[in-house]
């Protein structure tokens, strides 16, 4: 049975890697006018593979709601799609159940093993967003300084933005490539920021928009309005990382907290089954295990709106 489980969690994550590599490419001219020659061989794992992405797309285009928006995967660096990862994870839940039922393991705990997948699956892409929106906090006070350098050589300010975008590290660099772009195409420049703003939850970046708005309207010398801003930006980074830093032994012992319940549940389910079975098997211990769960978020909420400080 061991061997069994293993072939079958195997089996999930190679379907799952499929979904992720084997996305189905978009239709064009060649594409339409192929279907009348020859069709290209696949092997049979891929085809189904296709199959699954398109059938999932369209049930999730036929809902409307999607448990991934396409932002949210650029902005955590996959490339695959919202039906690619959505397929992905439905195959490592799958796997996960069928692996843990052929291991032995109780039913009810199989299912809920399974259910925590797609969690961690969004528990992971919004991580990815995190660091990807941290960096890009990071990166602020260096672009002002290069901004304001090159309006001092003479540089107008979409001229200092996008050698600013090509000397910069991502994600600073893609983002000031989006806003060039959209200026070069007839877009507001100010308005191109604030869509970056808003994509990234950054103030700071929005704080600059609005400067440069401000300058327009006003007048005066940008290079002194970018460098005052750009203090100011430094200042709030400095505060932050200094409340996170003394902030951070509250937020592992949450998250210690947090994985004691599920670490211990998982542990004892593998080596004292008949003593979980209890929790399972008997009204008691299912009322005991409700109540433990209710306590358990409400206790998971308690600790999250002590350790998050809103800046």
């Amino acid at each position: 049975m061991l061997i069994i489980g293993a072939v079958l969690v195997l089996a999930a994550v190679f379907c799952g890697y499929l979904a992720v590599v084997g996305m189905p490419e978009t239709r064009g001219t060649r594409g339409r006018v192929a279907q009348y020659a020859v069709l290209e061989r696949k092997p049979l794992l891929r085809r189904m593979n296709d199959g699954a992405v398109s059938t999932v797309e369209g049930v999730l285009s036929r809902r409307g709601w999607r448990p991934f928006t396409s932002d949210e995967l650029e902005l955590a660096g996959m490339r695959s799609s919202v039906a690619a990862l959505v397929v992905l994870v439905l195959a490592l839940g799958g796997g996960t159940f069928f692996g843990l039922v052929a291991l032995q393991q109780p039913v009810l705990l199989s299912f809920v093993a399974s259910l925590l997948v797609p969690v961690v699956a969004k528990v992971v892409v919004r991580a990815k967003v995190g660091r990807r929106r941290k960096r890009f906090a990071g990166q602020l006070g260096s672009l002002l300084q290069m901004m304001a350098s090159s309006l001092r050589a003479g540089q107008s300010l979409p001229t200092a933005m996008d050698a600013a975008s090509r000397d910069a590290d991502s994600p600073m660099a893609e983002e000031l490539t989006r806003v060039v772009n959209e200026y070069r195409i007839g877009r507001d420049l100010v308005d191109a920021m604030e869509q970056v703003a808003d994509r990234m939850e950054s103030d700071d970046f929005r704080w600059i928009a609005q400067a440069i708005e401000a300058q327009r309207e006003t007048g005066g010398n940008l290079n002194e309005i970018l460098d005052q801003v750009a203090e100011t930006i430094r200042e709030r980074h400095h505060i932050r990382e200094q409340v996170m830093a003394l902030s951070a032994e509250g937020r592992i012992s949450a998250y210690v907290l947090m994985a004691l319940p599920i670490g211990i549940g998982i542990y004892y389910s593998m080596v004292a089954a008949d003593r979980m079975g209890v929790f399972i098997d008997s009204g008691i211990g299912k009322l005991i295990m409700l109540g433990c769960g209710v306590m358990y978020v409400l206790g998971g909420f308690w600790m999250r709106s002590i350790v998050r400080i809103e800046f």
